[in-house]
């Protein structure tokens, strides 16, 4: 991976790409002008975004949106409520049931980038939304989301204020 200072045409669209998947403003605040890019060796595309607390997000292959990192999800909790996030009862494994899913942003659609947080709003991990709000609502039994990345050891984070939309 090439680390490089991205040029100002990238960060728009990298920003466009954001506002795209996660609303407005989220370009604004998850890629910042001081992030840096890791760029694929092979095909020169930008696959990775960091900013100075770490990796925030990476660009997926096949379809060139992002896939949220922890420090990405903490970004964006600066969004306001409800917007990307999913409250659970417990955050066990690598699979949250419909039944654990206390509260969940009902814009949400099945293979969206999802935020998840416990009962008292504390960041638990990331992942991908596998059904429709409106089916988690009515307590199946299957997965509602898959975790990708969780904060071990019920890692604590600074509450962050929500941006004016």
């Amino acid at each position: 991976m090439i680390l490089r200072k991205p040029k100002p045409h990238e960060i728009e669209r990298l920003r466009a790409i954001a506002d795209y998947q996660f609303g407005s403003p989220a370009g604004d605040i998850l890629i910042t002008d001081e992030v840096i890019v890791g760029v694929s060796p092979s095909t020169r595309r930008i696959r990775e975004i960091y900013g100075s607390e770490g990796l925030v997000a990476v660009l997926r292959a096949h379809d060139y949106l992002f896939s949220l990192s922890l420090m990405g999800a903490l970004r964006l909790l600066k969004l306001p409520e409800p917007r990307l996030r999913a409250w659970v009862k417990d955050l066990a494994g690598k699979s949250i049931t419909c039944k654990e899913v206390i509260r969940i942003d009902e814009s949400l659609r099945p293979g969206d980038e999802v935020i998840i947080l416990s009962e008292n709003s504390r960041l638990l991990g990331v992942g991908r939304l596998r059904l429709a709000p409106i089916e988690i609502a009515e307590r199946c039994e299957s997965e509602a989301i898959r975790v990708r990345k969780k904060i071990e050891n019920g890692g604590q984070h600074e509450p962050v204020q929500p941006v004016q939309v």
